[in-house]
């Protein structure tokens, strides 16, 4: 009989079955599967951001209003002289020839010691009337304001100087509508006499040519131009 030898024993290292290998796999999708379907912890929502309030910030300390400033004596003597000013403005000849009477009864002995406010009324009303010479004695009235240099006269120097320059253009002006006018008279002077020698001369040429023209004076002389 012949001799069969034994199969081989399987190796270790060897494949499993078919069969083993499906129950592996099926194994595996198994827990797969239920680790898929077992409850999964909720989703831990976001902290809310802070809410932030706004805080106002404090309100800023009271300013203490600041006192107002006392009415300087200079802005009291500027005042006052606007508001004689216009008294005057208003006034008819008559009455302001008889202001500037009172006022001048108000001076002292001394004109440049006087009170600066009868300094300063006069010299005004005199340069509203107009009269030859007035502008020329209210100028001399201001110097011993705008000269000084006393400290009581200081607050009446500011208004004394603006007014002793309009008086001063004042005077100008008048001085130049005087030279004018002497001018227009002169012309007209100068006019009236040439006038009076034309005539003269025509007179003159009249009783010549009446002479010529008489009896026994032969043939009449050809009359000239006229003149």
């Amino acid at each position: 009989m012949p001799h069969k030898s034994p199969p081989a024993p399987a190796s270790l290292h060897s494949r499993p079955s078919t069969p083993r290998r499906a129950a592996v796999l099926a194994g595996a999708l198994l827990c797969g599967a239920c680790s898929w379907l077992a409850p999964q912890p909720p989703p831990v929502a976001p902290a809310p951001a802070p809410v932030v309030v706004a805080v106002p910030a404090p309100p800023p300390p009271p300013v203490a209003a600041e006192p107002l400033d006392p009415v300087k004596p200079a802005d009291q003597v500027t005042r006052r002289l606007l508001a004689y000013h216009e008294q005057l403005r208003l006034l008819a000849p008559a009455d302001l020839a008889a202001e500037i009477n009172r006022l001048n009864a108000q001076l002292a002995p001394d004109e440049a010691a006087s009170a600066p406010d009868v300094l300063l009324d006069l010299s005004l009303a005199l340069a509203q009337q107009h009269n030859p010479g007035d502008l020329a004695r209210a100028a001399s009235l201001l110097d011993p304001l705008t000269q000084a240099a006393t400290p009581e006269l200081q607050p009446w120097q500011a208004i004394a100087r603006l007014l002793a320059g309009r008086i001063s253009e004042q005077r100008r002006l008048d001085d130049q509508v005087e030279r004018q006018s002497a001018q227009l008279r002169d012309t007209q002077r100068n006019m009236q006499q040439l006038t009076e020698k034309l005539e003269a001369l025509k007179a003159i040429e009249r009783s010549m040519i009446k002479r010529s023209t008489g009896p026994g004076g032969g043939e009449a002389a050809p009359a000239g131009p006229n003149r």
